[in-house]
């Protein structure tokens, strides 16, 4: 009985039968799980590039700006950046213009409008953004340009992509005027909110 016990063991452990069943049951999981990962970082990775071009886009067509900033015409850049994401989800927009004083060695806002999730900017969060500043003449202007848009992958993998991914800012200095105004409609514009 013990031989024959032993005898059905290696004909078990020797035999090939059913193999390939068994290995396409542990791998074939595994595979599907791997290509929709990486479909799905691939695809979040290409939101994000066209997220950048498109904050790098509305950044120069902000900097080339002569007439002063309305909120039409900032609405009109969260349109920009809706068309050229091509994404169903929400947009915000945050422009801010900071001009630099050389004397108190600080950068200064002289306005800031927002859309979305943004508001305007207040000078705690400058203070954070002051060391991704470029070096700036004294009383010299740049417009921050700030943009952020929500990613839904094809497949969940929330708890792997940061919100923080797609959000871009840019810096321009204005191309044509020495800052860029801001003009709530009123006949003031001075470049106050």
């Amino acid at each position: 009985m013990l031989k024959s016990l032993h005898r059905r063991i290696n004909s078990f452990v020797r035999g090939t039968d059913g193999n390939i069943s068994i290995e396409t049951v542990i791998f074939v999981p595994f595979l599907v799980l791997l290509l929709t990962a990486t479909y799905s970082f691939f695809d979040a990775f290409r939101y994000k590039s066209m997220n950048t071009k498109a904050a790098y886009t509305i950044s120069d067509a902000i900097s080339r700006q002569t007439d002063a900033v309305t909120p039409a015409f900032l609405d009109g850049m969260v349109s920009t950046l809706e068309f050229l994401t091509r994404s169903g989800s929400h947009y915000s927009l945050r422009l801010t213009t900071v001009q630099y004083d050389a004397d108190d060695n600080s950068y200064d806002i002289k306005w800031s409008q927002g859309r979305g999730k943004f508001t305007s900017m207040q000078a705690t969060e400058l203070a954070n953004l002051t060391n991704r500043l470029p070096t700036l003449l004294d009383n010299e202007t740049i417009v921050v340009v700030e943009t952020h848009t929500e990613y839904e992958a094809p497949f969940n993998i929330d708890g792997y992509l940061p919100s923080e991914l797609f959000y871009n800012m840019t810096v321009t200095r204005p191309r044509f005027a020495p800052q860029l105004i801001w003009s709530d409609g009123s006949e003031s514009t001075d470049g106050t909110a």
